[in-house]
């Protein structure tokens, strides 16, 4: 071996030494999951600095970001972050996947392995994996809405709780009040299929 071939050969391992372990090891990058819990009116990321490391940006932007896709206050306690109001995991993993996919992956790759840099004012995303430089564009987070408890058509297991004036049955399902036809002893066990719904009332009929 020549000494051309010798510093070839010790470039190519520096240069590959370099690079960030997700490039090298080419696992497919995964976002990671925040872990929320309600405690009352507050919402708690447990892991929000974990999260962060693993994405490499500052705490402080990601939560900036999500108090504002979010439409709530909160600020950084510990390892955690404390949002004033109650919001559902969903809605947060929902903000968090759009900061991952609009300040971290890189659109040309895949890969996480970015910076945010700025050139002539303009917001840009430069990935150390490919050399790509993208400008930052901000991609408006659509509402998750929570699926309803009851619905149209649906059949459901419930247990007759009181009874109605006209002799209905009367039952509830989270926040909906079921008047079933033709059960009049409280406490019976039955399957309903919803039939109509009328804000949060319900009007079904048993099934067998």
């Amino acid at each position: 071996m020549d000494e051309e071939e010798f510093d070839y050969e010790k470039l190519l391992n520096t240069a590959y030494e370099s690079l960030p372990e997700t490039v090298k090891s080419g696992e497919r990058f995964e976002i990671p999951k925040v872990d929320v819990i309600n405690e009352g009116k507050t919402t708690i990321i447990r892991n929000f600095i974990d999260v962060c490391e693993k994405i490499r940006r500052d705490p402080k932007d990601v939560l900036k970001y999500l108090l504002k896709e979010l439409g709530t206050a909160g600020d950084i306690e510990g390892r955690r972050a404390v949002f004033k109001s109650k919001i559902s995991e969903a809605s947060i993993q929902s903000r968090f996947n759009s900061y991952v996919e609009t300040y971290v992956i890189c659109s040309e790759c895949g890969r996480p392995d970015t910076e945010l840099i700025r050139k002539d004012r303009i917001l840009m995303l430069k990935c150390d994996a490919c050399g790509a430089i993208r400008p930052v564009t901000v991609r408006k987070v659509q509402a998750v809405r929570p699926k309803a408890a009851v619905v149209e058509g649906g059949v459901y297991d419930v247990v007759i709780q009181s009874v109605g004036r006209r002799g209905d049955g009367i039952a509830r399902i989270d926040k909906f009040v079921i008047y079933v036809k033709g059960v009049s002893k409280k406490g019976t066990k039955v399957k309903v299929k919803i039939d109509k719904i009328n804000g949060t009332n319900a009007f079904g009929h048993v099934v067998f």
